[in-house]
């Protein structure tokens, strides 16, 4: 470590922790005085979360996240996990006692994410001083604060799961390459696998590389790594299970679904943890890495050939349930799931904010790397091919659909902050020196950002195309420009409780902000909600079909929108009776009543 004692180094790792704590709570200043204006403007998956915690403490039951205020009432079922719920409700319930409600909420959404942003702090910290000194800390606790897609997501009002598997995924990593006693750390990797997945299923592909690493690592006998396997695998089985009976209703913990951890998963999880665990206990009939690796896939095969009618309804992936069309509009119009040549079309700085960072660090520790192979002692650099492994499939997967971008979030700080150490290898006075510190500071993913921005352009707000269709039109809905905000809220709660009909944008801010229900949401397990927000505004015959259906009392649009146009456009063809305008005197919203008698004369019944 450069002449850093042991010491010295434990020392200056919680005070470059404390730094990083600090920038947190900097960040958290900065947005607490319009957290308000923040999470009515944000993403709609954290206004969800919200009404779900408030749900559950009015009263709705813990085994239950129906979510009855979107199409009631029969409502729409929301597959998340409820320990998300209670880390939220830990700090929103004793706030509850001293703030209002408003407060206490407000209170909860800013220090719940950053509560789990101070734990990864923490977790990529000591890692990294653990496994490079305290200058890698730096450098791995720089990308977390820096890059959007990392540091982003501990944001305070982002109370959606994503941040809750992030940490969960880089304590596993960190588990799987540091040293230590193996089979407590694989304890802990398996029982944090477990957590991660029964909160979503979002990083099981890093999971599934991760763990396949691992039997690789053994196959070519690692010292140790049979223990960390043996802990994984018998504290993944034990956890599970609990984890999915802490959760979901008895009635449901037989029902195959493939969105969330239910059989086929534990099914699968089942088959790796044969296929990991039978190399390993006949490991000295097995000496030949060749043996043990075809055992592990023979295994494997073998269990997904016999489990096959429980896994093979899930090979269309979650959104199997909903319609081609649905599928299709996900695929190109849902910015989290369009792919990079897409996107590259539609929102270039968008996917090089993504990517950039990613790709020029990993470039770099690669070359990095490469130059210092023969100074590399073999943890670090199994560790640097596990991370390298872990981005380079992180990054495809990526350019298939841009969210698969968080698959790369656990292992690039950890390549980052080789890339600091590596630095502090070269002596002051080499011509290599300047050079690297140029390009050290170029790798910082806000300066990559910046000039991701700057390549790319700024967003543009998409436009209705001129032969008027609404194509753009759920695109140009992801704006919060107009509708997003405290006015058109207030305009809106003024209508007589209701359902509202209205975009999908629009439609979690009305449930969160007003007291009425709606009728469309980006939930797969309700095709009806999904098309009421994507497809309705499409045709005229589409939105008489979905208000019908969705037995709304009122429509609702932005003033200025692609919906108004739409909506403007119906008169070319002889303005419908079904619909009746009351806008009033409101001035961001237009407001059209919704005459159900005339909905069933036109031939249209829910």
């Amino acid at each position: 470590m450069n002449g850093v004692t042991p010491a010295t180094a434990s020392r200056a790792i919680w005070w470059i922790c404390l730094a990083a704590i600090l920038v947190l709570a900097l960040n958290v200043a900065r947005r607490a005085p319009q957290i308000g204006e923040l999470l009515m403007a944000g993403d709609g998956d954290d206004l969800t979360r919200l009404q779900q915690v408030r749900d559950w403490l009015a009263g709705q039951s813990w085994f239950d996240t129906t979510q009855y205020r979107i199409l009631p009432p029969e409502g729409v079922s929301i597959h998340w996990s409820r320990y998300v719920d209670l880390g939220i409700a830990a700090f929103l319930v004793p706030a509850s006692w001293v703030l209002s409600q408003t407060g206490a909420e407000h209170f909860a959404i800013i220090l719940w994410p950053t509560f789990l942003g101070c734990l990864a702090v923490l977790v990529i910290g000591f890692a990294n001083n653990r496994l490079l000194g305290p200058a890698a800390a730096v450098g791995a606790l720089v990308t977390f604060l820096t890059w959007g897609k990392l540091g982003g997501e501990f944001a305070a009002g982002r109370i959606d799961h994503h941040n809750v598997q992030i940490l969960c995924a880089t304590v596993v990593f960190y588990l799987s390459v540091l040293p230590g006693r193996r089979g407590r750390l694989g304890v802990m990797a398996g029982a944090m696998t477990a957590l991660c997945l029964v909160v979503g299923l979002e990083m099981l592909p890093f999971l599934a590389v991760l763990w396949g690493m691992m039997v690789l690592r053994h196959a070519f006998a690692e010292d140790g790594i049979d223990r960390w396997l043996i802990g994984f695998c018998a504290a993944f089985a034990i956890t599970a299970p609990l984890l999915l009976a802490g959760q979901t209703p008895m009635s449901g913990w037989w029902i195959r679904y493939c969105d969330v951890m239910a059989p086929p998963l534990l099914a699968l999880a089942g088959i790796g943890i044969v296929a990991t665990l039978v190399p390993v206990v006949f490991a000295r009939a097995l000496p030949h890495p060749v043996a043990r690796i075809g055992v592990a896939l023979g295994l494997t095969g073998a269990g997904i050939w016999l489990a096959a009618p429980l896994l093979t309804p899930c090979l269309a992936g979650p959104y199997a349930a909903t319609t081609p069309e649905v599928r299709l509009v996900i695929a190109t119009r849902i910015i989290e799931a369009l792919s990079a040549p897409m996107l590259l079309e539609t929102r270039p700085e968008l996917l090089l904010r993504a990517l950039m960072p990613p790709a020029v660090i990993g470039l770099l520790a690669l070359g990095a790397a490469w130059a210092m192979r023969d100074r590399l002692a073999q943890p670090l650099r199994i560790a640097l091919v596990q991370s390298f492994v872990v981005v380079a499939v992180g990054f495809a997967l990526a350019l298939v659909q841009i969210r698969a971008a968080n698959l790369m979030t656990p292992a690039l700080p950890l390549l980052a902050g080789f890339l600091v150490h590596a630095f502090t290898t070269i002596p002051r006075e080499h011509r290599l020196r300047a050079p690297a510190a140029l390009a050290l500071i170029l790798a910082i993913p806000a300066v990559l950002e910046s000039g991701a921005r700057l390549i790319g352009g700024p967003p543009e707000l998409p436009v209705l195309p001129a032969d008027g269709t609404t194509r753009s039109a759920i695109a140009a809905s992801a704006s919060v420009a107009f509708c997003r905000n405290a006015t058109a809220m207030a305009e809106i709660a003024s209508l007589p409780p209701s359902t509202v009909f209205s975009s999908g944008n629009l439609a979690p801010a009305i449930m969160v902000f007003t007291p009425h229900a709606v009728t469309s949401a980006g939930y797969h397990r309700s095709t009806a909600a999904f098309e009421n927000g994507l497809l309705a505004f499409d045709s005229r015959e589409r939105l008489q079909k979905s208000l019908a259906s969705s037995r709304a009392d009122y429509l609702v649009i932005c003033v200025g929108f692609a919906e108004e146009r739409f909506i403007d456009s119906l008169a070319t063809g002889g303005w419908p009776d079904w619909l009746q305008e009351e806008t009033g005197e409101r001035k961001t919203i237009r407001v059209f009543r919704i005459n159900k008698a005339a909905l069933e004369r036109a031939g249209v019944a829910p």
